[in-house]
């Protein structure tokens, strides 16, 4: 049965796999060496999750989802949907006013860029712009979330109350190695989250909860969409099927900690995590002059021979549709005609002219013959 990986749930998890691509230029905006760039970026990660916690622990949602996620300065960054150096510079230049209002006080602030920058041996100065761009980034992420998912501040608190049973997995590789589930896999390559933030923005960590077995969870706390099942799954494995649309339960993977009632926003936006990490947003084309729309989930046809067959009639239609198309007022053809025709005209003009002058200044022959005669009386 295939399943659907629970840590797309994750802030942690989905902005270290989402910022993958900007380590050369955010090494490039630092003037620093990729060591470098990857250790500010994972460690900035974390700190900016544990802030943000504090953030709704203390302000609540209301606040995150109006003051932080709908801050102007988000607004702006979210015309460049791409990760690019003109994404970089702006987030490098509203940097500063974002992670003032993120982090609590100066001094959580000079802290955070403290510990940076001694684990990445750079001088606190060198860390504070790129973590106040890193804040921005971050946030700029979350906000497309939960626009995208159309979560309000209900749904944000109860997102943001999940996230402990994340950072508190245990990702090494001996956890590894004893996976019983394929799509483990995923979870352990991110670096384990250093709870040692939390004292220092001040995110009181709630005590961890013993969770349920697989065996003594109930049905409704392991259903989270429907797939079609997958030949590789154990004769064994007791399989749940919708007779009306001949398809599997689509199921969290095994994992500890996890836990997951089913809800429906929670399928949508880990279905729109799943495709917004699928997409190459490391751009250094021009941002399209639209923003890219939302990504639409359908919860009904999700048959995989379905989706194959939407799949091979978007990709015969793709084809069809030229690469590239140039406007026509760049057209090298089109420019020369209007300048050989402007030309032609501009020359006719002229003529027209030059003729009218001369039979301005040449009198008629009846004129001549009313001169003559005059004179000769």
């Amino acid at each position: 049965m295939t399943a659907l990986v629970p840590t797309r749930l994750s802030l942690y998890d989905f902005l270290v796999k989402d910022t993958l691509p900007i380590d050369a230029i955010f090494a490039d905006l630092g003037t620093i060496s990729l060591p470098q760039a990857r250790i500010i970026i994972e460690q900035g990660i974390q700190a900016v999750i544990s802030a943000l916690l504090a953030y709704n622990q203390l302000q609540g949602a209301d606040a995150v989802l109006k003051k932080l996620l709908n801050r102007s300065q988000i607004k702006e960054l979210r015309k460049y949907n791409a990760f690019n150096f003109r994404t970089m510079q702006s987030a490098l230049q509203h940097g500063q006013n974002v992670s003032e209002a993120l982090f609590s006080s100066s001094d959580i602030q000079r802290a955070v860029c403290h510990k940076l920058a001694e684990q990445a041996q750079l001088k606190p100065g060198q860390a504070r712009p790129l973590l106040s761009a890193l804040s921005v980034l971050c946030l700029r992420e979350i906000a497309i979330l939960a626009d995208f998912a159309h979560l309000d501040a209900a749904d944000l608190d109860q997102w943001f109350k999940q996230q402990p049973q994340f950072l508190w997995l245990k990702r090494d590789q001996a956890a590894l190695a004893s996976a019983q589930h394929i799509c483990d896999t995923y979870a352990y390559q991110i670096p384990d989250f250093d709870p040692d933030w939390h004292s220092i923005t001040g995110y009181k960590l709630p005590a961890a909860t013993p969770t349920l077995s697989l065996d003594q969870m109930p049905h409704y706390a392991k259903v989270i969409g429907r797939t079609t099942q997958l030949s590789a799954v154990p004769s064994n494995e007791p399989l749940i099927v919708d007779t009306a649309n001949k398809s599997d339960i689509l199921t969290f993977c095994a994992m500890d900690n996890i836990a997951l009632p089913y809800q429906r926003w929670m399928l949508q936006l880990a279905k729109i995590s799943e495709i917004y990490l699928s997409r190459n947003r490391l751009k250094i084309a021009p941002e399209p002059i639209q923003p890219p729309s939302r990504p639409f989930v359908n919860f009904i046809f999700m048959d995989k021979e379905k989706e194959e067959k939407a799949f091979a009639f978007a990709s015969a239609s793709n084809s069809t549709e030229p690469t590239s198309s140039t406007a026509f007022w760049k057209n090298p053809v089109i420019i020369l005609l209007v300048i050989v025709i402007g030309g032609l005209g501009l020359m006719a003009v002229g003529k027209y002219q030059y003729k009218k002058s001369k039979m301005m200044q040449t009198p008629s022959p009846s004129t001549q013959i009313q001169v003559r005669d005059t004179t000769a009386h």
